[in-house]
């Protein structure tokens, strides 16, 4: 499973961040506004107090009446939403627009207190209660109880219609924060985006370095990815330097040796004459085997059908009395990504055996690995029609570190080559039964 990019990371990062900045603030200002409208209407109802004590007459014996000649109409206005009552001398007192409702009892506050109440499950009106005492003529203090209800719709109204403009508002400011995101990041990471594509180049083999103008933040990165580009090469050509001066030297000595066995071999001469002969091929074929470990990693990409066809066309020629029949399946447009000779190599080895021990046909396929990769893999197979390689000896083949001549007739040194070539490259090598009727190499290479 692939990971997110960095720049998606970052807009769903800062996105949700933006999302959950914006909530908050809009909770707060919603909660703010709520908080204010409630302390305008608790002034609002004590000016309604202020109101019916105006209009309030009490008379000698503590009996109150009021003048309902009020300035506001809402309170001639039955269910209007506002609704008076007083409460004292055994009586009480309900404005007309309570006219048909059943309102909770003023009850009884002390003379100086003060009683506010928001909407609660047994009273869904907001609730002001006002404790009066009124002096009468004789001295006496008449205690009155004077309540403001105000039905809970007007807040709600007002709140609502506050917090719809709030969430547009801070909506649409949310929108162009975000898109003010999007275009800033792609400011930042379109330098990232220009270096993965020169990336891509060099490991397409299109580009040798990365070679653009940077930010200088980049430019560190990109001066040390060249070197390091330059360190692979520059190696690469000093162990194959190494090992051609190796193999030069190792020439000369096993030359002399040869032109002295005629005049010091005696009896022997023969044998010791085989083992020179025998030390040369493996000589020539471990340097070589070393030369291919020697692989750049980010190697121009090698097309196959060509290279195979040149084997097929060599082999044919080799083998042209037995008239070997061919059969090529590979995906179109196939790439090896690694070192020509390595490519030549496995397949020639694959193929010579084939065709040596094959009876006339011979089949090979092969496509890419996780082709989706900008340096996919590449699987072989090949398959002859041939008497096969028995099943018991399938481990022994296989195993690394095995010399080619502890191997079994007939596909011993080939194969023994073509397994530690697919293991410098990561890969695997499997034997198995082919539908021709013989043995079947089937060759895996991992993307790079």
């Amino acid at each position: 499973m692939r990971s997110h990019s960095l720049r998606r990371r970052l807009i769903l990062g800062a996105s949700g961040v933006l999302v959950i900045a914006l909530g908050l603030v809009g909770l707060a200002l919603n909660a703010a506004n709520h908080r204010g409208a409630v302390s305008a209407l608790q002034a609002r109802m004590e000016s309604y107090v202020y109101l019916v004590l105006a209009a309030m007459e009490v008379s000698d014996d503590g009996r109150f009446r009021i003048d309902e000649d009020f300035a506001d109409p809402r309170l001639l206005q039955p269910g209007s939403g506002v609704y008076l009552q007083v409460a004292g001398a055994g009586l009480e007192w309900d404005s007309r627009s309570a006219l048909g409702l059943q309102l909770p009892k003023p009850g009884t506050l002390e003379t100086g207190g003060v009683e506010f109440r928001e909407p609660a499950d047994g009273i869904p009106y907001y609730s002001l209660r006002y404790g009066v005492g009124w002096q009468l003529e004789d001295g006496r203090i008449e205690p009155f109880t004077v309540a403001v209800r105000i039905d809970p719709a007007e807040i709600e109204e007002q709140t609502s219609a506050f917090r719809l403009g709030l969430w547009r508002s801070l909506g649409a400011a949310g929108v162009i924060l975000a898109l003010a995101q999007v275009g800033f990041l792609f400011l930042v990471f379109r330098p990232l985006g220009r270096m993965a594509g020169d990336v891509a180049r060099v490991e397409s083999g299109r580009a040798e370095r990365l070679d653009g103008d940077y930010p200088r933040e980049l430019e560190p990165l990109v001066r040390n990815v060249n070197r390091l580009l330059e360190t692979e090469q520059s190696n690469q050509q000093r162990i194959r330097n190494a090992l051609d001066s190796l193999a030069h030297s190792l020439k000369t000595p096993l030359a002399v040796i040869q032109a002295g066995l005629p005049l010091h071999g005696g009896p022997a001469e023969g044998t010791l004459q085989n083992a020179v002969e025998e030390m040369k091929r493996l000589i020539a074929t471990r340097l070589e085997r070393a030369g291919s470990s020697a692989r750049r990693t980010l190697a121009e990409p090698v097309a196959v059908a060509p290279q195979l066809q040149r084997i097929v066309d060599s082999l044919d020629k080799v083998h042209s009395r037995r008239m070997i029949s061919t059969e090529v399946r590979l995906e179109e447009g196939l790439a090896f990504y690694g070192e020509q000779r390595d490519l030549l190599e496995l397949m020639g080895n694959l193929l010579d055996n084939a065709y040596k021990y094959g009876g006339g046909r011979v089949r090979v396929s092969g496509g890419a690995v996780d082709g989706g990769r900008p340096r996919p893999g590449l699987w072989l197979q090949v398959e002859d029609d041939g008497p096969g390689i028995d099943e018991a000896q399938w481990a022994r083949l296989l195993q690394r570190g095995t010399r080619g001549d502890e191997r079994v007739e007939g596909h011993g040194l080939g194969l023994a080559i073509v397994t530690e070539l697919v293991a410098a490259y990561g890969g695997t090598v499997d034997i198995g039964h082919s539908a021709l009727g013989g043995a079947r190499i089937d060759v895996r290479l991992p993307a790079l």
